[in-house]
């Protein structure tokens, strides 16, 4: 549930925005489906978009529930079935029908807690209840959504003195492919593009310029994410110059996963994000629900890859932490290395931290205080936790581990891409993250069918020669190590042969 709290002279308005549970509201039980997750993905018969809500159709008696208590209080209520979203404006001037209705200084108490409870029944109100309500665990979207990586762009005098992104590519041995048939989402909260960049950027690698969608408007204006957008797209469109691409604008990151996942005109294959939040900003009901949603892209077949932040281990606060989207269980969790190639080779690479006094910058990573680790991650973490047990204290709560897998990264070692006419280096988890979205779509095609949710499948890789392991460097907390560790996860992408493996899995 979500709030938005306004004040004025004259009245005062809490607006509520609540998610309606679907009728398997608890995924974990719902044994059909989730064994469809874990078959090898050419055996998978992912769900359509209108199978999807058939079978996971808002439960309606809890939409009505919630929609005739807030009528029976006379406050304001809207229902969105698509997106299972009911909005809720009161008033402090509202006609109080009931004694037991929960004022509005009480609801901005619970507002500021992080956490709202409305409970749709004739007990009393009690935010500590285990009542079942549909409002029991609302939300405030509080907290800001951020672009992962908002650090300027290098300017270069040539767009050689950078790496080209087929240069990267080349030397993580990707293999043939130019995503044709395949269509890759890209989440964006702000930011936008020039053409002229787009024209100017693939006339350079004698391309022509993919299908570029928008679908909604920018909800934030900073110039400075302007090119970032513009990265996104040049990463992804190189690599996969006939893939469609389109540009999901939201006010939040759930919001433009709600767009992206109701769009059944597009048939999206994956799904590229590389904006970020503190785990600790967001209620339980709004990680719930942005499970729901990545849990619905795995159903049907799109691979969602996240940037696991660009501000090291304690992501620019005093403790150790990590990043929404990336614990979520079905998001492919991205870090970011810093390489040297000599003769288009990666003559070394290691854990991306550029640092300097009092300023995080590095590849994120850790474990998760929210979301519990799944378990085809278990024995990766605990190996790296036995090596390494002055770590272990970090994962008291034994949760999700971040990234899953990583790319360059580093400034140092920066992308080149075209920005307002001019060649710029540019670099972080934002570029890593589209880049392993493009190989995604260039696996896709060349297999003929499409991996989805595929990051329980990677783990089984662990330690062969799909990955190059990154044992060196640090991200201000954890080191890196060979097997998986909470830096680079298990490693950068040798793209072939992580093909040739995937096919070869029973």
């Amino acid at each position: 549930m979500e709030s938005k709290d306004q004040n004025s002279d004259k009245d005062q308005t809490l607006e509520i925005k609540a998610y309606i549970p679907t009728k398997e509201f608890d995924l974990e039980s719902h044994a059909k489906f989730n064994e469809l997750l874990y078959k090898h993905p050419r055996d998978r018969q992912y769900l359509t978009h209108k199978e999807y809500i058939k079978e996971f159709a808002s439960d309606t008696s809890k939409a009505k529930e919630l929609i005739d208590y807030a009528k029976s209080q006379n406050w304001e209520v809207t229902h969105n079935k698509k997106s299972r979203e009911v909005s809720i404006k009161i008033t402090s001037s509202s006609e109080v029908k009931a004694d037991n209705t929960p004022s509005i200084e009480k609801l901005r108490f619970f507002n500021q807690q992080g956490d709202i409870n409305l409970k749709a029944e004739s007990e009393a109100v009690d935010n500590d209840s285990e009542s079942d309500s549909v409002l029991k665990n609302g939300f405030v979207k509080g907290n800001q959504e951020q672009r992962v990586g908002n650090r300027e762009a290098i300017p270069l005098q040539d767009e050689s003195h950078g790496h080209s992104v087929l240069e990267v590519a080349e030397s993580y041995n990707f293999p043939e492919g130019d995503g044709e048939g395949q269509t890759i989402g890209i989440i964006e909260l702000g930011g936008k593009f020039e053409q002229s960049d787009m024209d100017t950027f693939f006339q350079k690698y004698g391309l022509e310029v993919p299908k570029i969608q928008v679908v909604g408007t920018p909800s934030k204006t900073p110039i400075k994410e302007n090119v970032e957008v513009t990265a996104d797209i040049q990463v992804a469109g190189v690599l996969a110059p006939k893939a469609k691409l389109v540009i999901y604008y939201g006010t939040s990151i759930l919001n433009a996963m709600k767009s992206a996942l109701a769009d059944g005109r597009n048939k999206l294959t994956v799904i590229s994000i590389s904006w970020a939040g503190y785990e600790m900003d967001y209620s339980q009901a709004e990680l719930n629900e942005l499970n729901n949603v990545f849990h619905e892209a795995a159903m049907k077949g799109i691979t969602v890859v996240g940037a696991s932040g660009d501000n090291g281990a304690f992501n620019n606060l005093t403790y150790p932490n990590v990043n929404v989207p990336v614990i979520s269980p079905f998001v492919l969790g991205c870090g970011g290395t810093k390489m040297e190639m000599f003769n288009d080779k990666i003559a070394a690479e290691v854990v991306w931290n550029e640092s300097k006094a009092n300023v995080q910058i590095g590849t994120g990573g850790g474990f998760s205080r929210r979301v519990n680790q799944p378990p085809y991650q278990q024995a990766a973490s605990q190996r790296y936790l036995t090596r390494f047990p002055k770590y272990a204290p970090y994962d008291r709560a034994q949760g999700r581990s971040i990234p899953d897998v990583a790319a360059n990264a580093a400034d140092a070692s920066g992308y080149s891409i075209c920005f307002e006419g001019q060649w710029m280096k540019i670099g972080g988890t934002s570029l890593a993250t589209p880049l392993w979205a493009a190989l995604i779509a260039r696996m896709n095609q060349n297999l003929g069918y499409q991996l989805g949710f595929i990051t329980a499948r990677l783990y089984r890789l662990i330690e062969t020669e799909a990955f190059h392991p990154i044992v060196e460097g640090n991200n201000n907390l954890y080191v890196g190590a060979v097997g998986w560790n909470p830096c680079t996860g298990l490693g950068t992408p040798n793209g072939e042969v992580l093909q040739h493996e995937i096919q070869s899995m029973k």
